[in-house]
């Protein structure tokens, strides 16, 4: 389906450990793809905060994006974003962080299963079954955690273990047995009028797939869930916007007419259309 109102809610830049491409590239290829706006969330890991150097990098991202706001004017609307990725390994300094810029938008993010392993390195690792199942219902766990701490306006990738599974069956084989933790964590970002990422990034990996899956949006809207953004989760300029629309059309089968875009930490609604 076309789209006339596009915006990418997750876009990475250099000042990211794996960006590529400064803002100032970035807002240029969003004005070329045709996108209303995007949203630079540079990420900020608390479990490796100083080994990363994310305070130099946090403060880096937020000076491009006011630079380039000078420069693109109204030609494209540019939201100042960071994204917490396990802000409880130190909860205090994740909220001065969120509170210490002009963030239009803070994400939250899990990556890393409770033992601290990651799932982008799952090829490295010889799990069975058994044990790959209690590593992602832990990994659930800590998202509910976070959940509980909400000092964050979107939930970001809720089902990030499974962009690195070639399983078809991944999703059933283990979503399905964690299925009353997600309840309440769909239920908890619901009251607290926190949106949920839909994420087009494991399109081109493993899964194939958007995510989370319709089914687990449209039970966040059926628990009053409000709020969707739409994000590429992109580290390029190459891959910025890449797949918003497919995005847009599961916000759309879930049974939303609405996704959201933030500006001064409050959602703007933007018509599907």
């Amino acid at each position: 389906m076309f789209y006339l109102n596009k915006f990418d809610s997750h876009v990475h830049s250099d000042c990211s450990p794996q960006g590529r491409d400064p803002v100032m590239a970035l807002c240029e290829q969003a004005v070329r793809k045709g996108l209303t706006g995007i949203a630079i969330t540079d990420c900020c890991d608390f479990d490796r905060y100083a080994e990363k150097q994310f305070g130099e990098r946090v403060r880096a991202s937020v000076y491009s994006v006011y630079k380039a706001r000078a420069a693109f004017g109204d030609s494209l609307i540019l939201s100042c974003g960071i994204e917490l990725s396990q802000p409880l390994a130190d909860p205090e300094h994740a909220e001065k962080i969120a509170a210490l810029y002009p963030f239009d938008l803070v994400l939250a993010s899990v990556k890393t299963f409770a033992d601290g392993r990651r799932p982008s390195h799952l090829k490295e690792y010889d799990f069975t079954e058994e044990e790959l199942s209690g590593l992602i219902s832990g990994y659930f766990d800590q998202v509910y955690r976070m959940m509980l701490w909400g000092k964050f306006d979107v939930l970001s990738q809720l089902t990030f273990p499974l962009r690195y599974l070639e399983d078809a069956d991944a999703e059933d084989v283990f979503l399905r047995p964690c299925e009353d933790r997600i309840e309440e964590i769909l239920r908890l970002a619901a009251e607290k009028g926190i949106a949920l990422e839909i994420n087009t990034s494991a399109l081109h990996g493993c899964a194939h797939a958007v995510q989370p899956s319709v089914r687990y949006i449209r039970r966040f809207r059926e628990l009053g869930g409000e709020f969707v953004t739409i994000g590429s989760g992109a580290h390029d300029a190459e891959t910025l916007g890449i797949d918003i629309t497919e995005g847009m059309d599961r916000a759309c089968e879930a049974g939303y007419k609405y996704f959201a875009y933030y500006m001064n930490r409050q959602p703007q609604l933007a018509e599907l259309k």
